[in-house]
């Protein structure tokens, strides 16, 4: 069986299990060619799908295990602490976002979000001489360090990318025309700065219900008269149409299109 697992440091790769298998969030236990480290199980990937395994699944986290990762972990957060003291010192524009040590030490994973293209050559020195142990630096995008983080959107819920988002979908912002928002960034992007994941779920209800509507400024013939559409409410099958004296909101029925 193969899982695609997420380690502390936002990292995810697809390892190998023998029989044993594992809900998502399960911590489990995993040996690869870094040694031995953790991470909680996302999701269990089809037999049959061609994926590059990165290395095996131990087990689950036995009690034993889960205090060595508690240990690891406080050592992890004073290690990112000194990390962002040192870029500070350094003058790096860049953010460290997470640092997380594997089960021995023998290596320190540092993730960090910058605009800029970094060159952190002088710093993975320094970092390797202060921590005695093999430094990975890898650059994670906002959407990333937001999923990282967690947080709570504007709907008043947890995030999605931390809940239960194992691919960021591609977001744009005629997907916010299509569903007639406000198309203030401020309204649209989410606690990572970018468009809300959420804008793609219902996209393609929207795309195949409007084909049932008419264009915006189009005229249209009703009951009460010819009508300029100034106003489409897709959820309710209205349209609001601008009269000759008055605007007046008509079912998508009540028109002749």
């Amino acid at each position: 069986m193969i899982y695609e697992v997420e380690f502390t440091h936002g990292e995810q790769n697809t390892f190998v299990s023998g029989h044993e298998t594992f809900a998502p969030r399960t911590q489990v236990i995993i040996q690869n060619e870094k040694g031995k480290t953790y991470g909680r199980v996302m999701k269990q990937l089809p037999q049959d799908k061609n994926v590059d395994t990165s290395g095996e699944i131990v087990r689950a986290a036995t009690e034993a295990d889960e205090e060595l990762i508690y240990t690891t972990e406080q050592l992890s957060q004073q290690a990112c602490t000194k990390i962002r003291q040192i870029v500070a010192d350094c003058g790096i524009d860049m953010k460290v976002t997470n640092a997380a040590y594997n089960l021995n030490q023998s290596q320190l994973f540092v993730s960090f979000t910058s605009e800029n293209r970094v060159d952190f050559r002088a710093l993975l020195k320094e970092l390797a001489a202060t921590f005695r142990t093999r430094i990975e630096l890898r650059q994670i995008g906002a959407r990333d360090a937001a999923k990282m983080y967690g947080g709570v959107g504007p709907c008043g819920r947890p995030l999605c990318c931390s809940e239960f988002i194992y691919e960021f979908p591609n977001v744009s912002i005629k997907m916010a025309k299509n569903q007639s928002l406000s198309l203030k960034q401020s309204k649209l992007n989410g606690l990572c700065g970018r468009l809300m994941c959420c804008l793609s779920y219902e996209d393609e209800f929207y795309r195949e219900a409007r084909k049932n509507f008419p264009d915006f400024g189009e005229h249209i013939t009703t009951a009460d008269g010819e009508g300029k559409v100034i106003g489409l409410n897709i959820l309710n099958n209205k349209i609001k149409l601008r009269l000759e004296h008055t605007i007046k909101e008509f079912d998508i029925s009540e028109v002749n299109l």
